[in-house]
């Protein structure tokens, strides 16, 4: 009976199926049969995916129906004064490499780093050598030279001298005179003092070092006052005068207060910047040079809201701004940011009272209506 049975359906099979396909090998005809049928599956749940995700966009569709919730705070604009805030650093407004004015080998040294100087206490001191010979000879030169003068004004007076001599016996004086005064520089310039009470901040010889005119001896640097430098650009340097008050946070978290002591009429050549000096009070000796500061120079007062900066949003032409709600309607306002720091931001450009959306400002759009609820604490930190 069974073959019987698989007769009649190969029969059947020869009959339904064309001539092409019957001429393929038995094993071709199971793999297209196959892919078929694999096909026709796929086919069949793509159906039904489809049919599926089109019921999800639809109950999904629901909700979007409704109004959406907003959290929104009310500001209150208040005086602020607007301030320029520009990256800089400290710098000492007297630092000098004092300098050697006549060579020679260094004798003494009569200081070390870090120590405090006096104006005009020595900090090298450079072998005499032949000077202190040479200033002797000097001084007996003048003293001959005036007691020639002395008897050449007695001869004049009788008669026994020209006005000629008596003008060479003067000259040889002061000729004699001037050099003993230079030989006396020398020998005081062979003490290297202090141009200024001051820090030594780098010592550049040694004992028995040879020095030569120019050669450095020390860095001494003024503690006070000193100065946090920066630059601004062309929209700003107008609004900045001498004299102004300004501050200067410092890296470390130090804040000092100071006074804008200059600003430079010309700008970089490269960056079309303009170079900016606060003057700062040191009496402590607390500051130092070339330490990273930021220099805040209050410019004008306004009418400005404190807010958090996660507040901020961009419209489609790049425009920095809030989202507000004004009778239930979304509106975007533009802002102006007077500063910025690390607890918030002030901000210009709104309305006097005004309902700025703190939460859920991403999810909505202009003229969206919304529903609102407001912070407790009324304020946008």
């Amino acid at each position: 009976m069974f073959a019987r049975m698989m007769s009649w359906v190969v029969g059947l099979y020869e009959r339904v199926m064309p001539a092409f396909w019957l001429a393929m090998k038995p094993q071709y005809q199971w793999a297209f049969g196959i892919a078929i049928v694999v096909v026709l599956y796929l086919l069949t749940g793509i159906f039904r995916i489809g049919g599926h995700a089109g019921g999800t966009t639809e109950a999904q569709a629901q909700p979007a129906a409704g109004v959406p919730n907003v959290r929104v705070a009310a500001l209150k604009a208040v005086l602020h004064d607007a301030t320029i805030t520009v990256r800089g650093r400290t710098q000492a407004l007297h630092e000098v490499d004092v300098r050697a004015e006549v060579e020679g080998v260094v004798a003494a040294l009569h200081f070390e780093k870090g120590d405090r100087v006096k104006t005009g206490q020595v900090l090298c001191e450079i072998k005499l050598n032949d000077r202190g010979a040479r200033a002797s000879q000097a001084r007996a030169l003048v003293a001959q030279a005036q007691k020639e003068l002395e008897v050449a004004q007695e001869l004049y007076k009788e008669g026994f001298r020209s006005k000629t001599q008596l003008a060479q016996a003067t000259a040889s004086y002061e000729a004699a005179k001037a050099g003993a005064a230079t030989v006396d520089i020398q020998l005081a310039n062979t003490h290297i003092r202090a141009p200024f009470d001051g820090v030594v901040d780098d010592r550049y010889v040694d004992i028995g070092d040879y020095m030569t005119v120019g050669a450095k001896c020390a860095m001494v640097i003024a503690p006070e006052p000193f100065l946090a430098v920066g630059t601004v650009s062309e929209e700003e340097v107008g609004q900045i005068a001498v004299g102004n008050k300004a501050s200067a946070t410092l890296v470390t978290g130090q804040t000092v207060e100071g006074h804008v002591r200059f600003v430079a009429d010309r700008a970089d050549q490269t960056t079309r910047t303009f170079r900016v000096e606060v003057e700062l009070p040191n009496p402590d000796a607390a500051l130092r040079d070339g330490v990273s500061a930021d220099i805040h120079i209050p410019v004008k007062r306004l009418y400005a809201q404190h807010i958090s900066p996660g507040i901020l949003v961009l419209d489609d032409s790049g425009t920095v701004g809030v989202r507000t709600v004004a009778n239930g309607i979304v509106r975007f306002l533009p802002v102006h940011i007077i500063s910025d720091g690390p607890d918030g931001m002030w901000i210009a450009g709104l309305p006097d009272h005004v309902n700025v959306i703190t939460v859920g400002q991403e999810f909505v759009t202009t003229g969206e209506h919304v529903k609102t609820v407001l912070e407790k604490s009324g304020a946008a930190l």
